[in-house]
Order: C-alpha cells, then structure tokens, then sequence
C-alpha cells in the first residue's frame, strides 16, 4: 500500500502532464453512471463510495452514494454526501450498491440497490430530486423491485426518444422491465408482473455460465448499461466472470433481441477484480466511464472512477477501448476570476469534502502534507495579483502554498491562514500574490501547519486581476495586531518601518 501511495503522489507532484486517471482521488468511488445535464449542460456522475477497511468492514461496505460534475472533463465538482442509506428507511448498513440517475421533465430518478435489515438479497429502489445534485428522497418508502431472487442489483435506466423508460437489471440473471409514465411504477402489460427475463443465449452474450464455468466466448455477468446511438441500441455489462472485462451486445429494439458484439474492454492491469461501465454522449463526444483500483490504497473493495473516450465504426460497433492514466482531454480552460469552488478538483491528497445546509459543500479535514491540484486555468495575458478566499479557521496554525503547474513550480504565494474564530465561522480573505501567472497552468494548493488538527476549512476561492487594499495604519498602539507576516510569510512579532500582511490584507507602517 505505501508504494501505491508513493506512486500517486509522485503523480501528483507531475507537471501539466497530470494523471487524469482516476478522476477523483480523495475518496473511493465505485460504479459510475454519467448523465449529461441539459438543464446547465454538465456532466454528472453518480457513483457508490468504496468505504472498505480490512478488518472492519470488509468486503463490499457502501453507506451512501456521491455525485460529481464537470464542464471540461479534466476539473470534477464533489456534491458531497447527495444521499447517505439512511435515505431509505427500509435499508441495510453497508449495502449502498451500483446505482444510475435520469432525468424526466425536470426531476431526476436515481434507482439505487439496496439489502434490507437481516437479509442478504438487494432490492432496487428509487429516490427523486428536483436538482442533478440532489438532495434525493426515498420516492416509494419500499422498494421499487422485488423478485425474491436475489441478484435485483445495478439497476441501468433508459428513456427512449419515444419518452418510454426501460429498466435493466441483474447479476448472473438479465431482467427488465418497462417503466410507467411517472418512472414510479412498472408497467405490467408485459413479462410476469411487468419483468421480463432475458435468454442468456451465445447468440445474445457470447456465451452461457454454468457453475462459474464458461462455455462459448464470454458472457452476461453483471452491471447491465443500456444506451442508444442512432437507430443502434448497445447494452454494455461486465462479463466473464472474476476478475471482469467489459462487453456488449446491439439491438434495434431496447426489448431485444440481443446480438453479442464483442469486449468493449478487455481484462486490463486495472488493480479491481470487478468493473462497472456506463457511456454518455457530451458536448458532441462519447465517453466510456469504469472504475479501477488506482487510488491511494486502492484495489478491489476501495475502486474509483476514470473515463476514457470511446468511438465507433461506421456499421455502430464500439471500438475497443484502453484503460490509461492520462484519461481525457480538457475540453475548454477555466475562469479562475470567477468564482470557483474549492471541492472542484483535478486531484488531491488527503482532504475530505462534506456539506451542510448552511454553508454548502466544502473543503474540510485539511491537514499538513495534504494537497489539491486543479487543472488547465487560463489567466489571460494581464494574468493575477490577487486571489480571495472564503475560508473558516479555529487557529493560527495553517498555511496555504500555491504553486504553478506542480508541488515543485514557481510559487505564486505562501499565505498564513489566521483565525476566523472557528471552523464554522467563515470570511473572506485577500492575499496579494509574490509572482503573476499569466496564460494557461494547473494550480497545485499545498498545505503546512505546526497543528495535527484541521488547519482550516475552504469554501471557495477567486483570482483578482488587482491587488488588496492598502490600510494605512499606526499597528504599534493596536494590540490586535501583534501578529504580522512578512511578504514571504515569515511571522514578525515587532514590525519596524515596512509592508507587511495582516489577516490577508496589506499594512504599511510609518
């Protein structure tokens, strides 16, 4: 585990050739399911948290689910906790299991897979929101399927161009049901009790499975994602058995029949036994998103999600895909003088992102040696002198380091972080930058402190293309003041004739 650590730390400190892969790094992130948002024309991605621990919880542990969005692919946006197990009234500790959302007439559908109390079956259920990132409410209080089985798992749901919704489900058995208009209920026209299962034929998958022995070229195992291109409808699932690869299967109808196609991708040097795929189409590209074992720490019950992009051939066939580090292009730069919010993250190392009603989503668990990195920032040809941060702060002890494009680049500006009173009392600080970045760079945030709490808590932060105002005054006689740091960082406790920095702003002395 510390050479994985290791590994990806040097990864982190790497110039502007960052790994992308995986696409969050300060948590474990399992399964994802993409959707492209209309509404604001994001990205999003609901995922499963991997919060195993050897000796603890053990094997698959999962008490919520989290959703992360992007506009350029490269920077992701953590929504946080968008809905913890405890949503359902009805479910199992440990038990939060692959999941999708959809959107229908401005309210978003997340089916999750959830056991219930002293049983080892999932059951799929379904919670709505009015907003992509939540948060989302147990729709039904009970579960939305229940065959008794065992297997109703990796609930995958589609909506066709007709406004008919299809949902998939299953592990070593393929079912599906079709969806009445208010995406609550099944329609029972067909199937038993609207459930339809699917012949697990050569023909379809590849293959049949019998006694975890496979006969034919491959076939259905799990992790069903149901999608359309043009008049091709794919159904994409983890196959093969353990460890998993990706494969799929065409039709002209979301019922079938299927034709199996080939692997999407092949048994790869991942670091997870299992994998779980989903593609989306987004700002005229498809992605192909799966997750590995590529983390901190990772491997088979801590995964995290990357994406790759995926194209086509001319007769609607996907082209094999290859798991990479590098991931996917940046498709526009950010605006760092707007607004930008601390949890949206290229990669980091140790933080945690959590939310309240209050204050939002934000950064928290920030300690010594942690550090953030965000991705592919234009500052234009006039380039920074500022920037402004919300931050919150119990002490005197933490420190922020910034600097260009990676750990060991030119620093922008050492600040000292003072109190704002506590960790939930929140200000705005300015603090003049000691070089101007100009053109387009990554950012790496670096963080020091002689205290083994929580340094400081950081909502957001916004680059000024001007520096801080100058307060002319006489500090001797102000007590307040006792404090001042150099344009370097470095604490005076007696400051003579000079500029220094005092709560992030400028203080000239006489």
């Amino acid at each position: 585990m510390k050479k994985l650590q290791l590994a990806f730390v040097l990864l982190l400190l790497s110039g502007n050739g960052w790994a992308q892969n995986p696409i969050v790094s300060h948590c474990y992130t399992a399964d994802p399911a993409p959707m492209a948002c209309t509404a604001n024309d994001s990205l999003y991605v609901y995922c499963d948290e991997d919060m195993n621990v050897p000796g603890v919880n053990d094997f698959y542990y999962m008490e919520r689910w989290r959703v992360y969005s992007t506009i350029d692919m490269v920077n992701w946006t953590d929504h946080g906790e968008a809905m913890p197990r405890t949503a359902f009234s009805w479910g199992r500790e440990g038990t939060c299991w692959a999941s999708q959302c959809v959107e229908k007439n401005g309210t978003y559908y997340w089916y999750i897979c959830l056991s219930k109390p002293n049983d080892w079956r999932h059951y799929i259920g379904v919670a709505k929101s009015d907003k992509p990132s939540g948060p989302f409410k147990d729709a039904l209080k009970q579960p939305l399927v229940n065959t008794g089985e065992g297997g109703d798992i990796d609930p995958t749901v589609f909506i066709d161009d007709d406004g008919k919704a299809y949902l998939y489900w299953g592990n070593n058995k393929l079912r599906y049901a079709k969806l009445r208009s208010n995406m609550l209920m099944l329609d029972k026209s067909s199937g038993k009790n609207g459930i339809v299962e699917v012949p697990l034929t050569a023909e379809a998958f590849g293959g049949v499975k019998v006694d975890d022995k496979v006969t034919g070229k491959d076939c259905y195992e799990e992790g069903p994602w149901l999608d359309k291109r043009g008049d091709n409808y794919y159904l994409m699932y983890a196959a093969g058995g353990v460890p998993e690869h990706i494969s799929y299967s065409m039709s002209k109808s979301p019922e079938g029949p299927w034709e199996y196609k080939g692997q999407v991708m092949t048994q790869q040097n991942t670091g997870s036994f299992t994998n779980h795929s989903g593609m989306v189409h987004y700002k005229g590209k498809d992605y192909f998103f799966y997750h590995t074992g590529w983390a901190p720490g990772g491997g088979g019950f801590n995964r995290s999600m990357a994406v790759e992009e995926m194209h086509f051939n001319e007769d609607g066939t996907i082209r094999p895909i290859t798991s990479t580090h590098q991931g996917v292009k940046a498709l526009c730069t950010m605006n760092p003088y707007e607004q930008q919010q601390a949890e949206t993250l290229n990669a980091a190392y140790g933080i945690h992102v959590v939310g309240n009603e209050k204050t939002g989503v934000y950064v928290t668990d920030i300690h010594a040696g942690d550090s953030m990195r965000v991705a592919n920032i234009d500052f234009g040809t006039k380039g920074a002198q500022s920037i402004t941060l919300r931050i919150a702060a119990a002490s005197n002890a933490g420190t922020l380091v910034i600097r260009q494009d990676h750990a060991r680049g030119k620093a922008l500006g050492r600040f000292r972080i003072e109190s704002t009173g506590g960790l939930d009392v929140w200000e705005e600080r300015t603090f003049d930058l000691t070089n101007i970045p100009t053109g387009t760079h990554s950012l790496h945030f670096s963080f020091a402190g002689s205290s083994t709490e929580t340094l400081f808590n950081w909502d957001w932060w916004r680059f000024n293309t001007s520096t801080t105002h100058i307060d002319e005054t006489l500090v001797q006689t102000d007590e307040e003041a006792s404090v001042f740091y150099t344009l370097q960082g470095t604490p005076v406790t007696t400051p003579t004739k000079g500029i220094y920095l005092r709560k992030g702003k400028t203080v000239i002395i006489h």
